[in-house]
């Protein structure tokens, strides 16, 4: 799902108390200007602005009052010069992300600039004393700088207050596990501690009773108002058998009643403990494409890193899906991209309805599933990867690609080719030197600068291939 609700900024007007003596009616004639300035803000966000600040006392008064309205953002704005130390303390003490925006009234210096017009627009020097005094102490923040009403510097200010809301509900998100991950796949193997630490998610485990009890206690006919769901939705195949569609149906079911019960944010689950276990007869590949539409982050085999990517991109884009790298085309320069039963099917080509396909379990287990299959659209899109560096951090990896327009007809599963921006074998050369895993999430529309946002949010390493 989109994040939950509109981003919310503090806005933080500073001054220098020195102009209340010299010139007081300049103090009036900026809150003015701010208010404005706070408008421009109010198309993507929620603004708090308490007023102009020139003392630590008021600084301190404005926080609390960020505090109460529990923003999300912090952006200061200098509306003259203002000395560092009025504010610093408070935005160190401050658990929030924090961006300097460097802006003033004027967007020109012409042969009438007047003195009036220098005191109206010079805070740019208390942005440099207050960037200093931040940076010497460790605090981290960004600098957008632009005039006021410039749409790039109000698309820059949009992408933080928006990376900032998607890294809070990150943090607060709970991934469930069902089964265990897959023997011996190394490469998304996490430490828990240091990724809810560092990242945020929490993955939580999911009892297999849970899911069968919950799967014992679906009726027939909800399950076959599933089924009548889907053939309004989709092209169903004709060897799916009605049985089994109900099969795949309750099972749907039951995991949403599980994701509901457990407030998850994002599932990882690896089939074969599922496929082992006589209690279910069918295994949820259809429900899973269908929980990515609606927001619920995905991880195949037991991934939680790649279901926390997903569930940071549908934050940021609005909409993710879950995939992997399968076949090199050095004919087209590009990567041919699926999963066994698992993607996104508002990303679906839209000229015709996915299908609802039949699937022989999973590698040689589980029942006869439903599963959609369709080629993804053409488009511009964003690859992101969540994994650990040789540190023990959290990194993330990310590019630009173009979804080229490729089907395969009669393929069971989701499905797409990717173009890289440069020559395939270059490509793949860097992201296998920075230890990308095999899992991806991906969302359309150029989202890297809006990824590196959040990661400078997360404080964690970005590589943008």
């Amino acid at each position: 799902m989109p994040a939950s609700r509109r981003p919310r900024i503090g806005l933080l007007g500073l001054m220098l108390a020195l102009y209340d003596k010299s010139n007081p009616e300049l103090k009036p004639a900026q809150a003015r200007l701010a208010r404005q300035m706070a408008k421009r803000l109010e198309a993507f966000a929620d603004v708090t602005f308490p007023g102009i600040c020139n003392t630590r006392e008021q600084v301190a008064s404005a926080m609390a009052q960020f505090a109460r309205a529990d923003v999300d953002l912090l952006v200061t704005v200098h509306l003259s010069y203002s000395p560092s130390l009025i504010a610093m303390p408070e935005l160190v003490r401050a658990d929030l992300p924090l961006v300097l925006w460097n802006t003033q009234k004027i967007t020109g210096v012409g042969p009438d600039f007047s003195s009036q017009d220098l005191l109206e627009n010079h805070g740019m020097h208390g942005v440099q004393d207050l960037a200093n005094t931040l940076r010497r102490v460790g605090r981290s923040y960004a600098v957008v700088t632009g005039h006021f009403e410039d749409p790039v510097a109000l698309g820059e200010l949009q992408e933080w207050a928006q990376a900032a809301l998607a890294v809070r509900e990150l943090r607060s998100a709970r991934i469930g596990l069902i089964g265990f991950p897959f023997q011996d796949m190394g490469d998304f193997g996490v430490d828990e501690t240091a990724f809810v630490a560092r990242f945020g998610p929490a993955t939580v485990r999911v009892p297999l009773e849970m899911l069968a009890d919950a799967l014992a206690s679906v009726s027939k006919s909800q399950a076959q108002a599933v089924v009548k769901q889907d053939r309004a939705n989709y092209r169903v195949d004709p060897a799916l058998t009605g049985p089994e569609h109900l099969a795949s149906a309750r099972i749907e079911l039951a995991l949403r009643e599980v994701v509901a019960a457990m407030n998850l944010s994002g599932l990882s689950i690896h089939y074969e403990p599922l496929g082992g276990d006589s209690r279910f007869s069918a295994l949820p590949f259809a429900a899973v494409s269908k929980l990515m539409a609606e927001g619920v982050g995905f991880g195949g085999e037991g991934d939680v890193t790649s279901a926390a990517a997903c569930i940071l991109m549908d934050r940021l884009c609005g909409s993710a899906s879950f995939t992997e790298m399968f076949t090199m085309d050095f004919d087209d320069n590009a990567v041919y991209m699926a999963h066994f039963a698992e993607a996104n099917p508002t990303l679906a080509k839209s000229e015709a309805k996915p299908r609802l396909v039949r699937r022989e379990g999973w590698v040689g287990s589980g029942g006869v599933s439903a599963s959609l299959a369709f080629a993804m659209q053409p488009g511009e899109a964003t690859l992101i990867n969540v994994t650990t560096g040789p540190d023990g951090r959290p990194q993330v990896i990310t590019t630009k690609v173009e979804v080229l327009d490729f089907e395969l007809p009669d393929y069971p599963t989701p499905h797409l080719k990717a173009r890289p921006p440069m020559p395939l074998a270059r490509f793949l050369n860097a992201y296998a030197s920075l230890g990308g895993t095999h899992h991806l999430a991906l969302s359309y529309g150029n989202a890297v600068p809006s990824v590196q946002k959040a990661a400078r949010v997360l404080d964690i390493e970005c590589h943008v291939i």
